[in-house]
């Protein structure tokens, strides 16, 4: 049979538990500052583009624009 544990008061004061939300939490950037983008691409770019997004743990905004500064700094904003 199992020990009878003493409990103090404090044991049995109900405390909030601090809930994490499942996803990561907002940037520097307000939401209010941000402008949208929006855009069509295919089914199977948006599946990568997600799925790149995912491992790198990155939210989708901040995978497009380190995407646009890496282009701008190695092809000087020039298409080949």
């Amino acid at each position: 049979m199992a020990k009878a544990v003493a409990l103090s008061a404090a044991d049995l004061t109900p405390t909030k538990p601090h809930t994490q939300s499942a996803t990561r939490q907002r940037g520097v950037v307000p939401s209010a500052e941000l402008v949208p983008l929006q855009f069509r691409m295919t089914p199977d770019f948006v599946r990568s583009f997600k799925q790149a997004a995912l491992d790198r743990d990155m939210k989708l905004n901040e995978l497009l624009d380190a995407c646009f500064h890496e282009f701008m700094k190695n092809a000087n904003g020039r298409l080949s």
